[in-house]
């Protein structure tokens, strides 16, 4: 009997130790929130919290906290969160006497958000690359106690379109409490979360590093686009040249529509036409030349073959947009052109040298010239 209750107690011994570890975790996590609220990070910019310690000098009921959505995940009883406050010990913070409000230590005023302390800021926050997609904050917080204490962590995450869901990029910027502490993680080897390492940076190199490439495509960009300017400009086209064509023959030839506007004396560019199409468009080769076509063409129709095609003079914005979309044909063509005669060339020059290798594996080969010996 005796051993019976020897091993109940020692059973309940070890209950009661995990309960207090359990409250203890929840206790801190509740500490670690509530602080964070109220901090010198997060108060300065949470619009909705500098208006609330507005109302009652600086006094804000902890029933109002609770709907704060990672509060609320640890817990929305106020005795237990009031409880877990009074045993804070950063002096930060102050619970009412009749633990339903807590505020901000009056001692401690809120510092303004200024160049002076973002840069500040920057000083001691770093930028930390090689996390788990799928990992979530509780996850990071737990990684980053070993490193003393971090004030903030951001998660950087990304819109998938599609799903209008955020996702976890894997990088995030954590802020210390103090430079010393940035200082001593930075200077950390081999940091590994897991079994990956991680890329880390001070969040100033991190932002010019990207402010740099940024520039770079910026400038590459626009690079793309004066070169696209200038080979237009090469192929700016002639205005007020332009007839759109249609209700022709299924056999209609591009030679069929050239012969009937060359009897009237036109003198033709080119004809965008395939056998087979009801329309088409032709391009005169003279500026300004359409309008004595037209003047020339019966009621707007041209009898090719055994129908009567329609003739339409193109001008203003319907004419430009046609100039513009032929003239950007042109220059792929001539683009496509270049690319495929650089790896024509290579194909060539490959083969070349293949052949001369073989050459040179064969024993009957004629001799390599060599240099003659002077002794």
């Amino acid at each position: 009997m005796t051993e019976e209750k020897e091993v109940t107690t020692e059973k309940n011994g070890q209950e009661n130790s995990e309960n207090k570890e359990i409250d203890s975790e929840l206790e801190s996590g509740i500490i670690r929130q509530v602080e964070y609220y109220f901090s010198d990070i997060n108060l300065p910019r949470d619009k909705f919290l500098r208006e609330q310690v507005k109302l009652d000098d600086g006094w804000i009921p902890l029933d109002v906290l609770t709907r704060f959505n990672r509060l609320a995940k640890l817990s929305t009883d106020t005795d237990v969160i009031a409880n877990a406050l009074n045993n804070s010990t950063s002096g930060l913070l102050e619970v009412s006497e009749d633990n339903k409000r807590v505020r901000r230590n009056p001692e401690l005023p809120i510092p303004e958000m200024n160049e002076e302390r973002r840069k500040e800021m920057m000083a001691r926050t770093i930028y930390a690359k090689g996390f788990p997609k799928d990992a979530v904050l509780d996850d990071l917080l737990k990684y980053f106690k070993q490193f003393e204490e971090v004030e903030n962590i951001i998660m950087r995450k990304y819109l998938e379109r599609s799903t209008k869901k955020r996702h976890f990029k894997g990088s995030i910027f954590a802020t210390f409490k103090t430079k010393e502490q940035a200082d001593k993680f930075m200077e950390t080897k081999d940091l590994k979360y897991d079994d990956t390492t991680l890329i880390t940076l001070w969040q100033e190199n991190y932002l010019q590093q990207k402010q740099e490439e940024y520039l770079s495509k910026k400038e590459k960009k626009e690079k793309k686009n004066k070169d696209d300017k200038g080979e237009k400009e090469e192929f700016k086209l002639p205005t007020g040249t332009v007839f759109h064509f249609s209700e022709g023959e299924d056999k209609m030839k591009r030679e069929d529509v050239k012969d009937a506007l060359v009897a009237l004396g036109a003198e033709v560019a080119y004809i965008d036409f395939k056998v087979g199409d009801t329309e088409g468009w032709v391009r005169l080769a003279k500026e300004n030349s359409a309008k004595e076509l037209a003047e020339k063409i019966t009621d707007g129709k041209i009898k090719i073959g055994e129908k009567e095609v329609v003739f339409k003079l193109l001008e203003g914005d319907e004419e430009k947009a046609y100039l513009d979309k032929t003239a950007e044909e042109m220059v792929k063509r001539r683009k496509n052109q270049k690319n495929n005669s650089r790896q024509n060339k290579g194909k060539y020059k490959g083969n070349r040298q293949g052949r001369k290798r073989k050459q040179d594996q064969h024993d009957d080969a004629p001799p390599s010239k060599v240099k003659a010996d002077d002794s």
